[in-house]
């Protein structure tokens, strides 16, 4: 009895010795998401991150200024507001023409970190833009490949800079198991994400085929790590938040020096994503940060896909229901997210930062207005609301 006691304790050390070997931080990871995976906990914390954070490092500019509203836009506000008070909103801010003329905090302050979400893929395309303006990249239709050497060779050669950027890279899925050993479970929480996101395949041509995926987005963050020969958070913050003032954000790393998970997962504060949304509105009209049309390109649509831009959701055409993840998303359970909308927006060059639950940020250049909402998902959402609440007040 003995001898077997001691025997299942050496056949466990070395199994734990080999777990080490292979990835320590993954299989300590990977143990804290078994009770959820399995069901014996709460199915939210299957996905849930890690805890470590790279920093997007930024100078906190002075506040935004603040106006008083027209009195049109006064009565708007009150209405958006009486919406999105009994709708599990967090945050809500409203910007136009250079003022902030609405700022609600329903939970926490101006300096509160929120959850952004996916947000943080519309942050990732800006960086493009500024890596283009910057000529770090020779622009949007230039090959990835130039950078990504393991794309030389194969079809992934031929894949754009536009391609990743409008979710059309026609990039593979790894499909979603919770068994350690899946390349799903690996590049979610292992130690190092990068090859096996630059092991995905080709599987459609580029350009062709639309997939709203988390891999295709941290590819482009690695893509602009090498192009710009520096983390991608030193990038984001040398060509974004310096210029903008913006706050110090947190986004998760696969390990602490490690690679950012781009495409998801970041913490910032609501105002902010303001002073991205103006962004958009600013360069629309005169570029200085991005290159000439940039703005323009963003909203251009895909073939199969006419809702989603570079790195941004858009308003027109109208969809009384905009589904968000591609039917051909392999996954067993596939993401359900619809977005549901009673009525077209009362401008057709909405553009949408779009995160977690219903945070998100309504750009509209040529309203010069930008709607900032940070909160979850009430079932009767209708996307439309707000932003035609103010719109109709500017007589849109």
């Amino acid at each position: 009895m003995r001898k077997s006691l001691i025997g299942a304790a050496l056949v466990l050390l070395c199994a734990v010795g080999a777990m080490a070997a292979d990835d320590g931080r993954f299989w300590l990871r990977w143990t804290g998401r078994v009770p959820a995976m399995t069901g014996l906990a709460p199915a939210a914390g299957a996905n849930a991150v890690p805890p470590e954070r790279a920093t997007i490092a930024g100078p906190g500019a002075p506040a935004i200024p603040r106006c008083a509203p027209s009195p049109a836009l006064v009565e708007a506000d009150l209405a958006a507001t009486r919406y999105l008070t009994v709708r599990k909103t967090e945050a809500f801010l409203v910007w136009h023409e250079g003022c902030l003329v609405s700022e609600h905090y329903v939970t926490g302050d101006a300096a509160t970190p929120r959850a952004a979400g996916a947000m943080a893929k519309s942050l990732e395309a800006l960086a493009a833009g500024r890596a283009i303006r910057e000529g770090v990249i020779p622009g949007l239709d230039a090959p990835v490949a130039a950078t990504l050497p393991e794309w030389r060779g194969d079809a992934r050669a031929k894949i754009r800079w536009r391609d990743l950027l409008s979710m059309h890279a026609g990039l593979q899925w790894y499909r979603q198991e919770a068994s350690p050993f899946s390349d799903f479970q690996r590049i979610i929480i292992g130690s190092d994400y990068a090859p096996r996101a630059l092991a995905l395949k080709s599987i459609a041509a580029p350009g062709a085929l639309f997939d709203y995926s988390a891999w295709t987005y941290d590819v482009l963050g690695l893509a602009l790590a090498r192009a710009g020969g520096a983390p991608y958070e030193t990038l984001a913050s040398r060509w974004l938040s310096a210029p903008l003032g913006l706050h110090p954000m947190k986004v998760y790393v696969d390990r602490p020096g490690g690679n950012v998970h781009a495409n998801c997962c970041l913490w910032s504060r609501a105002d902010d994503w303001v002073r991205l949304g103006a962004l958009l509105v600013t360069e629309s009209r005169q570029p200085r940060l991005l290159p000439p049309g940039f703005v323009e390109e963003m909203r251009q649509g895909g073939p199969d896909q006419p809702n989603y831009g570079l790195g941004v959701w858009l308003g027109s055409p109208y969809r009384p229901e905009r589904r968000i993840a591609s039917p051909r998303n392999p996954y067993p359970t596939p993401v359900k997210s619809v977005i549901r909308q009673s009525e077209p927006f009362l401008a057709g060059d909405v553009m949408v930062f779009e995160g977690v639950g219903q945070t998100k940020t309504w750009v509209i250049p040529s309203r010069g207005l930008v709607i900032v909402r940070f909160g979850a998902a009430p079932e009767d959402w209708d996307d439309a609301r707000v932003p035609n609440l103010y719109l109709k007040a500017l007589g849109s």
